[in-house]
């Protein structure tokens, strides 16, 4: 299931190659044939835009977007601006066939937002005839501010350099909750958010040789490791610890070091598109 928007050009002169020069030009999209398909690494984030403007009729709306459903809510809020832009750089009239959607005439944030959510909702319906499914949640607030972090993450590394590594949060698979998990290498200076679980890469500082020559990836509770980072300056203006350093202290190396071996493996990681919103979960579950 997928929401289906539609777009018209107000004028017979777009051409599909002014399309995916505008698509090449933006953030991650990848174009060819006809699709500029939009996927966000940072955020999980993913949809598309197709386009097929040969002998197109006037009734007709020959661009189509969609962006799946039964996705947690931060999908439709990435989607929308970029929908924005893309309306007002070609003044497109829109087609929204959703049942609470905006129908034909202007775009509107607002009116997406409205429309795509109220599909969303409709999506997350399955769990209510199949209750055998076990899905994967987090509170909504906690996934906005992930959301938040991981959009954001890219310019954020970029304004600390190389001085500081900034994670982004990942998913790992709870009985029923997610935890939200950040990558930590090897006790490197970090901007570190306050995370459930602290995946410790230990290669430096493995505390065996390794036979197989790969990487040590243990699983960490935040309340293990919330004695040694709060130690260090908290930026609250972007909701993280600054562990500054130009070498590990001596006293955080041994901490690591002497961590136990708590394997981390990849089976356990849970895609951002599968992590529903835990309140709207709750709320469809609760239908007889």
């Amino acid at each position: 299931m997928s929401y289906d928007l539609f777009f018209k050009p107000n004028s017979a002169n777009l051409t599909e190659d002014q399309l995916t020069q505008y698509f090449a030009d933006r953030q991650n999209y990848d174009v060819s044939d006809g699709q500029a398909f939009y996927e966000n690494d940072d955020t999980g984030v993913y949809f598309s835009f197709d386009f097929d403007l040969k002998d197109w009729a006037e009734d007709e709306y020959p661009i189509a977007f969609e962006l799946n459903y039964f996705r947690p809510h931060f999908f439709g809020l990435e989607a929308a601006p970029e929908v924005a832009v893309f309306v007002n750089a070609f003044n497109l009239l829109i087609d929204d066939p959703q049942t609470d959607g905006m129908g034909r005439g202007p775009f509107s944030t607002e009116g997406f937002l409205r429309s795509w959510n109220a599909g969303n909702r409709f999506g997350y319906g399955i769990l209510s005839h199949n209750k055998s499914l076990n899905p994967q949640v987090y509170p909504t607030a906690d996934l906005d501010h992930i959301w938040h972090w991981n959009l954001n993450r890219a310019a954020r590394q970029k304004e600390v350099g190389s001085s500081l590594f900034v994670p982004k949060f990942v998913f790992v698979k709870g009985s029923e909750q997610a935890y939200a998990a950040v990558v930590w290498p090897d006790a490197c200076p970090i901007c570190m958010p306050k995370a459930d679980i602290v995946l410790i890469v230990r290669d430096e500082l493995s505390s065996a040789p390794n036979s197989n020559g790969s990487d040590e990836v243990i699983i960490t509770e935040w309340a293990d490791i919330e004695r040694i980072v709060t130690q260090y300056p908290y930026d609250s203006a972007h909701g993280c610890f600054l562990l500054t350093y130009e070498t590990a202290p001596d006293a955080l190396v041994q901490f690591i070091r002497s961590m136990p071996l708590v394997p981390y493996e990849l089976e356990m990681r849970v895609a951002n598109d599968g992590v529903l919103n835990a309140e709207l979960v709750a709320e469809i579950m609760s239908i007889d």
